[in-house]
């Protein structure tokens, strides 16, 4: 299906076959949880989204199963409903502000808006990963976080930047002084996909993170070469791009991946495995060509050695938009009266759409989620596979925490599925390292045989 959308591009009837494909696999494949999530994670990596309202793809497979399996929205985390309904509260106060003469036109904007970045956020998502808290087959579960949330994205990102034609060549020559090369556009096939700095920057860290916590993991040699091909393909793409903030970011996440591994493993293993990052990254930036690394180098002179302040000004004046519409004024990239600018926070810009409780909202779910990582990996994991999911979803949430202060993941569908999916596939699997053994009915009829016996065995007892 990516690569169908990637040939085609954007076509009524590839619209019409996702509809009735994704209801057609939702229900047939309703008890086989399994192969269902990893085509949909898949999914997730469509480049492009459905419809003129622009609906991410996985999102409709979500849709589906709730619509054949209503219950389920009733088994999600009870946690994740508090946000859930703070956000809502946040687009019914934001409605006065964003309804229109256009009532119609302003509700499908907004309705989209509010599916793909709230709902989906909050419920469709975690909707989808939720039964993987009752898998135990940890390998299988590690082979789904590789080859079908990792892998695709990483693919698609490393042939458009070896294969793609660039599409703004005018659009960058205005940007000489923030240097054009943080503001591509690629065209793959007939989708463009965007590579500005401030945006790819937060999928490629996120890779980074989850790939790497896999490359550096007891797990088998085939997965740990995968992770490490897919690790230095990103990190040779976020060094292309210059950006500071997902660098730093990343490098945060990755230290948070290392020291939990310092505190469960033996030390000397996890220096050695910091120690061969450590000189890959400096062997990827000695081999860039001489415009790579000049490019990085103005970076460095705009962000360290000048010290731009350009991230304050525009808090500054998301802030001060915040305080004259407090309720929020529905999704929005740009805030200001005269001079529009994006406020380059995921925060904030939360909170100028839905007001405070839009902003509270998505602060407490990140919240949530990386004290849950932090607090998990004090308890001791046994399984090396549901070890390296956990490592992977900590780094992830943690460079996503952090990116979200100096940038904006809302801009992109496909990278806020992506990194989202990420981290609710992490959670619910590492969830499943803490519980009794009870696995997905497609992890095999070894399952059902066990219990069939233990069922027997019961029997026998009583008798």
């Amino acid at each position: 299906m990516v690569a169908l959308t990637i040939v085609v591009g954007r076509a009524h009837a590839l619209y019409l076959l996702f509809i009735v494909s994704s209801f057609a696999i939702t229900y047939f494949w309703r008890s086989a949880p399994r192969p269902w999530i990893c085509l949909v994670s898949i999914v997730a990596a469509t480049p492009i989204p459905l419809f003129r309202q622009q609906v991410a793809c996985n999102l409709l497979f979500a849709f589906a199963l709730a619509v054949f399996n209503a219950n389920f929205l009733f088994k999600l985390p009870k946690w994740t409903y508090v946000p859930a309904a703070m956000a809502l509260m946040g687009v019914l106060t934001s409605s006065f502000n964003w309804l229109s003469e256009s009532v119609i036109g302003s509700i499908l904007r907004q309705g989209a808006f509010v599916y793909n970045f709230l709902v989906s956020l909050f419920i469709f998502l975690p909707l989808i990963y939720f039964r993987m808290r009752e898998s135990r087959d940890h390998e299988a579960n590690l082979r789904g976080l590789l080859f079908c949330l990792i892998l695709p994205s990483t693919a698609i990102l490393l042939t458009t930047k070896l294969v793609g034609i660039e599409t703004n060549v005018y659009e960058n020559s205005l940007h000489v002084g923030s240097l054009a090369e943080g503001y591509l556009d690629y065209l793959l096939g007939r989708v463009v996909v965007n590579f500005h700095r401030t945006e790819v920057g937060f999928i490629l860290a996120a890779l980074i993170c989850a790939s790497t916590a896999i490359a550096v993991s007891r797990v088998r040699l085939q997965y740990r070469l995968v992770a490490a091909a897919c690790s230095v393909s990103n990190i040779i793409l976020l060094l292309s791009t210059g950006s500071f903030g997902s660098g730093s970011a990343c490098l945060v996440g990755l230290a948070a991946i290392f020291y939990a591994q310092f505190r469960v493993l033996n030390p000397a293993r996890c220096l050695a495995s910091m120690a061969v990052l450590g000189c890959s990254i400096l062997l990827i930036y000695s081999l860039f060509p001489s415009s790579g690394k000049k490019y990085l180098e103005k970076r460095y002179q705009v962000r360290v050695t000048n010290r731009d302040q350009d991230r304050v000004v525009l808090w500054t004046r998301a802030m001060g938009y915040i305080l004259e519409n407090p309720e929020g004024v529905g999704l929005t990239f740009t805030v200001g009266d005269k001079v529009k600018t994006n406020p380059h926070n995921d925060y904030l810009l939360y909170t100028v759409s839905y007001g405070f409780l839009g902003g509270l909202a998505y602060l407490y779910l990140v919240t949530v989620l990386l004290l849950y990582f932090i607090q998990v990996r004090n308890r001791k994991i046994e399984d090396h596979s549901a070890f390296a999911i956990h490592l992977a979803g900590l780094g992830v949430v943690v460079a996503l925490a952090l990116n979200s202060m100096t940038d904006h993941l809302t801009n992109n569908r496909w990278y806020f599925n992506v990194i989202w999916s990420i981290v609710w596939y992490s959670y619910f699997c590492s969830q499943a390292a803490h519980r009794q053994p009870v696995s997905l009915e497609a992890d095999g009829e070894a399952a059902k045989v066990e219990r069939m016996a233990s069922h027997g065995e019961s029997i026998a007892v009583i008798a």
